[in-house]
């Protein structure tokens, strides 16, 4: 990875240069302790820590939501030539209460049963498939390879564990 890659300036992810392989080893490496934050939080993860953040839960419900995005997106793009994704509605989610039915329980599960079908999706690639194209969306028209988009899976599951880790420490 260069340090001339653009980075997330929230967390410092750098996409370039991440494979296949490692993508689905930093889903699952972040997946687990977000898994744990989340149990640990208990009633706790349903409370915002402060109303500019999203609770653990709703995390949670993101990440999942992204994931199995992303997840349809690799498909899609294995199938068709240079298709567009479709968008996630991220804040949209959240504001219309789609999350607001989710317990710990549901949310915990459902996040590693999203996380296990997005890393078995990317693990089933066949070779020379990361380079494929896709528009990532609609809303977000800068075109990526299937590559890009596992990676992607990877920041956005570090990203949010130390999301849920912040939270988790207010909330103490």
């Amino acid at each position: 990875m260069s340090d001339e890659s653009p980075s997330c300036p929230g967390c410092g992810f750098v996409w370039d240069g991440v494979t296949l392989a490692q993508s689905v080893s930093g889903v699952n490496d972040s997946v687990a302790p977000f898994v744990s934050v989340l149990e640990g939080a208990g009633e706790m993860a349903t409370v915002r820590p402060r109303p500019d953040r999203w609770s653990i839960v709703e995390y949670a419900g993101h990440l999942r939501d992204v994931l199995l995005s992303l997840r349809e997106r690799t498909i899609l793009a294995s199938v068709v030539d240079n298709p567009t994704g479709s968008p996630i509605y991220r804040d949209e989610r959240v504001n219309l209460g789609f999350y607001s039915l989710d317990s710990v329980d549901d949310a915990a599960d459902e996040l590693a049963f999203a996380s296990g079908l997005l890393s078995k999706t990317i693990a089933a690639l066949p070779e020379g498939f990361g380079t494929r194209r896709l528009t990532y969306s609609p809303v977000f028209g800068g075109e990526v390879t299937i590559e890009w988009v596992a990676a992607q899976a990877f920041h956005e599951a570090s990203h949010h564990l130390l999301d849920v880790q912040d939270n988790a420490r207010m909330l103490a």
